[in-house]
């Protein structure tokens, strides 16, 4: 009697076992051992577009009044879709001329890495070009060819943070959390948020503390910060207003508010700067201390440029 017992529960166990792994493997239940991959897992590293010529295009050596191509690649590695990009092609015209003058900036869009494409799109553009004669008396000339990238992109990340009421430390309760400062690493973009420093301040209405944020922001990729709005006017050769570079726009929100961050634009100088936002509003003194997410969006422009040079020859 006790081994048929004993073969009856192992039975009802398989089957058991059975109806979970097939829930597991079918999605209706999450596998408490398998950590769920998110967007904030793809938001790491420092670059945004990367950009290089291919092999050969330009070639090293050419020769006079000879046909030949310039192609790029370029490629997402960041955590952030971009649209309505531009490439543009300079050449030393005295030497090259390009087949078709529209060539000389070209548009593309380029999505980031994410959940449903983890390693972000790429991309290849290639022109056709012509050398021209060289001077009589010359055996050959150095030329350089350059590709300069324009692109909109964004920064995001969300953290928690301790909003304390009690700042001067008067009710008698133990805090769920302290306010410290966070340091943080890249994310996924070219512009990062490096640090976050909280502070709660009284306001005048003395029922009411009013949360404040320092934040410090940084150029960590490998070009230049520019007005989102004018990264065509950048890639076209148009005359730049030193107003159009390192600009930053900011948008902060604490829970479902809005913070009032000043300055804003921010000018970054020297790479880096930091801004300050508060919640205005404030929050009544008689909630008990608590965290809530806070989100930070950076917007902007970027470029930066990489050449090589062509031999031409007679």
């Amino acid at each position: 009697m006790i081994k048929k017992m004993n073969i009856k529960q192992n039975k009802n166990t398989g089957i058991i076992l059975l109806i979970i792994t097939t829930l597991i493997f079918s999605g209706c239940i999450q596998n408490p051992f398998v950590k769920t991959t998110t967007q904030d897992d793809f938001r790491t590293g420092s670059q945004g577009i990367l950009m290089e010529f291919l092999t050969n295009a330009p070639p090293s050596e050419t020769y006079e009044e000879y046909p030949f191509q310039v192609g790029v690649i370029l490629e997402n590695v960041g955590a952030y879709d971009t649209k309505n990009g531009f490439i543009s092609f300079t050449i030393e015209e005295d030497y090259m001329e390009l087949m078709n003058q529209n060539d000389d900036v070209v548009s593309f869009s380029l999505k980031g890495k994410s959940v449903s494409l983890p390693t972000g799109d790429q991309l290849v553009k290639i022109i056709k070009a012509n050398t021209k004669k060289i001077d009589e008396q010359s055996e050959k000339h150095d030329s350089t060819v350059l590709a300069n990238v324009c692109y909109q992109y964004q920064t995001k990340k969300d953290v928690t943070i301790c909003i304390d009421t009690d700042i001067y430390n008067l009710k008698e309760m133990q805090k769920v959390c302290n306010i410290k400062d966070i340091t943080l690493t890249p994310q996924g973009a070219p512009v990062a948020i490096t640090k976050i420093e909280s502070e709660m301040l009284p306001a005048e209405d003395d029922n009411l503390i009013k949360p404040a944020f320092k934040i410090q922001i940084k150029n960590v990729g490998n070009g230049e910060v520019i007005d989102k709005g004018k990264i065509s006017d950048i890639c076209s050769s148009e005359p730049v207003d030193y107003k159009e570079l390192n600009t930053v726009d900011i948008k902060v929100m604490l829970s479902n508010e809005e913070l009032e961050c000043k300055p804003t634009p921010l000018k970054l100088k020297s790479n880096e700067d930091e801004v300050r936002c508060i919640l205005e509003k404030g929050i009544p003194k008689d909630r008990a201390t608590y965290t809530s997410p806070l989100t930070i969006e950076l917007d902007y422009g970027y470029t930066y440029s990489i050449s090589t040079k062509v031999v031409i020859r007679k």
